[in-house]
């Protein structure tokens, strides 16, 4: 047996990744990922970011976690669409679960989506999901 190196082995991801960022360039919606772990604050700075500019902005979050929607919950709570992912164990979110989500939010009406990535700082880094940026706590 021989193995090909030359073809990454995300390619399917990046290559749907790529699309995502396609379709958020198109719809003219900043795309930030999330990333910390467990416990860190990302909820709590979601909502502080929604409190800060929410008459400013159309927010969407989509919401990644291995099995709970306590924290889609809350940010719908405030009001603002919410999409939950569970993950049924997987340690990351990938890009067709973001494509999944983002078909139900309506883009045209959206400036910001926040994806809150699985609480888990190992493998999450690694997948593209066709964000506008990273940002870790």
């Amino acid at each position: 047996m021989q193995i090909d190196l030359h073809k990454p082995i995300l390619d399917k991801n990046d290559r749907l990744a790529e699309e995502n960022r396609e379709l958020f360039r198109e719809k003219k919606v900043f795309v930030l990922d999330l990333l910390a772990s467990p416990g860190s604050g990302k909820t709590s700075t979601i909502l502080a970011t929604i409190e800060a500019l929410r008459d400013e902005f159309n927010i969407a979050v989509i919401e990644g976690d291995i099995a709970s929607s306590v924290d889609s919950e809350k940010i719908k709570s405030q009001g603002i669409a919410a999409v939950q992912i569970n993950t049924g164990g997987a340690c990351h979110l990938e890009s067709a679960m973001i494509r999944r989500a983002v078909d139900v939010l309506d883009l045209d009406n959206l400036d910001l989506i926040i994806i809150e990535n699985v609480g888990n700082l190992v493998c999450p880094t690694d997948f593209d999901l066709g964000e506008s940026m990273k940002a870790m706590i």
